[in-house]
């Protein structure tokens, strides 16, 4: 340290300066450049601070997970009273009453099943016509008071009654048990329709016999597959009998064999067939005859 007064050099513990008497001024140790901080954001308490804002990212998703579940709710409602609605309406049908009857009133149904308590939901369909005729199929589970079964029945309809063509039930045990006899079903290739017969058109004037036309059709439209009959696996050759007017236009349509729930289908196709006029002796005349369809599981 220097003396201010005199230039003599002093030690750090001496308040005065040996030489001169005078004080010792103590030099206070500059400080460095000023140091700045950056500015913070200003900090806010107490009742007037703004509340901090949240995502709304968790309401969305709660909102529509509530919309999901609804709406899935409602497609099981409709699903379930539907399916409800059609039970209905097929159990309450002549064909399944009748089918019914047939399975309940069978000996060997009694002796091998029991009671029969209950049945299941009938997969099939029907149709009824206003001449009296009319297909129908079903297949459905069946709980007797002893065992369990599978119920199939295929039935036609003619002159506005009910007959079974076949049936049987497949039980749980193996065994299988046929429905219907001689006196009360009607064979698979029986007409249940009167539009017309071939056997007859030779007191239809001006009609002739084609026998299988399929060949001798121009166009011949291919009938659709059923989403029934898929679900049921029906399939094999439908037999439609039609009768083709003088300018080869189908004026009439039937099934004659063929599954139940095949033949409509069939006989709806066999209507927008085409064919050339036929002639008999340079005039032209109406053609009755066969239109096969195959239907094959796809």
């Amino acid at each position: 340290m220097i003396c201010n007064n005199c230039g003599n050099s002093i030690e750090t513990f001496n308040r005065f300066c040996p030489k001169c008497g005078a004080p010792v001024q103590f030099q206070t140790p500059s400080s460095g450049p000023a140091q700045f901080n950056s500015p913070q954001a200003p900090m806010y308490s107490g009742p007037g601070a703004p509340p901090q804002r949240k995502s709304s990212c968790g309401k969305i998703i709660v909102i529509i997970a509530i919309i999901l579940v609804l709406l899935l709710a409602g497609i099981a409602a409709a699903v379930y009273f539907g399916k409800g609605a059609l039970e209905k309406k097929l159990k309450s049908s002549e064909a399944y009453t009748v089918a019914l009857t047939a399975l309940k009133e069978n000996p060997e149904v009694k002796e091998k099943m029991g009671e029969i308590q209950e049945t299941g939901f009938p997969l099939g369909a029907y149709t009824q016509n206003s001449d009296g005729s009319g297909d129908a199929a079903f297949s459905m589970s069946v709980k007797g008071s002893k065992t369990t079964g599978q119920y199939t029945v295929e039935m036609g309809r003619r002159g506005g009654v009910w007959k079974i063509r076949k049936g049987n039930v497949h039980l749980k045990t193996g065994d299988v048990i046929e429905i219907g006899d001689s006196d009360t079903s009607v064979p698979e290739n029986e007409n249940i329709n009167t539009d017309f017969d071939e056997s007859d058109t030779g007191g239809l004037p001006g009609v002739v016999k084609g026998g299988v036309l399929n060949d001798k059709a121009i166009t011949l439209p291919k009938p659709a597959y059923p989403p029934i009959a898929k679900q049921v696996k029906a399939s094999g050759i439908v037999a439609v009998q039609v009768l083709v007017d003088e300018k080869g236009n189908v004026v009439s349509a039937r099934p004659i064999s063929g599954h139940p729930l095949l033949q409509a289908a069939a006989a709806s196709a066999a209507r927008n067939a085409k064919f050339a006029p036929t002639k008999l002796n340079g005039k032209p005349v109406k053609v009755s005859g066969v239109i096969n369809y195959n239907f094959a599981p796809e």
